[in-house]
């Protein structure tokens, strides 16, 4: 398991000699030397090609990462990353374990798991932080959904990137991040501000009436997880409270012990969460 540091590549490109063009540049000093990563992770998005990155690399400019620039030399990105995995492999080991890509795209995902050369790993983009405060959380949330690639799926739900899907995929992750970092507040687990989780609190059966006729579709998905709907008065990203949630509601009527034999890896992660919260959660009807 190793952190990778692809981005100091591409402030080499941003600094080298464009002589032959900002496409020919970012192919000899960025995108050659991770070719292997670089083709895993954009094949893993439906509306990027080899034409459309080319015309979003010839519209790179220095001075619009100035700010990553300074951030990643004021906090080293690569110990937070390895601290992270520290922590997230102390709970609960992975073999084979997986790697951190830590890179500069073009408004790529925070973070995002793929399979590169046979192995786990985790990408995280750099681009859009204002800050590293998150990055190990983020680091360990991409590792909770590593230990679930080896669990049996339903295919129909797989195929259809069901509402139900994204609920046991988030709200696992969140609960593995809350075992490994149970000082952090919840509102940085769901990656939200505090105003909105009150906001999730006060409005939850309201969330759970939209979202419960809805488990078996992907209708909701992108509201949820996503943007929100503002002409419905429902904020962004609010899917990952809600998967928290029933998720957590599932540990608590199960217990621990069960809900693990279900979830290979995690029989650690619910002991030590069910000790703590269970008793938090109340009954999810339907």
């Amino acid at each position: 398991m190793a952190v990778r540091s692809l981005y100091h590549d591409f402030f080499e490109f941003l600094d080298g000699n464009h002589e032959y063009g900002i496409w020919e540049a970012y192919r000899r000093l960025y995108w050659n030397p991770h070719r292997e990563f670089f083709q895993t992770y954009w094949a893993s998005f439906d509306y990027f090609d080899s034409d459309q990155i080319a015309r979003r690399v010839e519209k790179i400019r220095k001075g619009d990462y100035g700010h990553l620039r300074a951030l990643v030399f004021s906090r080293d990105p690569v110990a937070l990353a390895e601290e992270a995995l520290q922590r997230s492999r102390a709970l609960a080991p992975l073999d084979p374990e997986p790697d951190v890509y830590l890179f500069v795209g073009f408004f790529s995902a925070d973070g995002k798991t793929l399979v590169v050369q046979g192995n786990p790993a985790i990408a995280i983009g750099l681009e859009r932080f204002k800050d590293f405060r998150d990055l190990p959380l983020l680091v360990a949330h991409e590792y909770g959904h590593c230990l679930q690639r080896g669990f049996p799926k339903d295919s129909e739900a797989e195929d259809n990137e069901s509402l139900f899907s994204f609920v046991t995929s988030e709200g696992l992750a969140v609960l593995f991040t809350e075992a490994v970092y149970p000082e952090i507040p919840r509102y940085r687990h769901l990656f939200i501000p505090p105003e909105r989780l009150r906001w999730c609190e006060e409005n939850r059966d309201v969330l759970e009436e939209l979202a419960g006729p809805e488990l078996g579709s992907k209708k909701l998905v992108s509201i949820l997880f996503g943007p929100g709907d503002p002409e419905a008065g429902i904020p962004p990203r609010v899917g990952y409270y809600l998967a928290r949630e029933m998720v957590g509601q599932c540990l608590a009527a199960q217990g621990a012990e069960e809900f693990g034999r279900n979830s290979q890896g995690f029989e650690r992660v619910f002991r030590r969460f069910s000790q703590k919260h269970s008793k938090n959660f109340v009954k999810i009807e339907g």
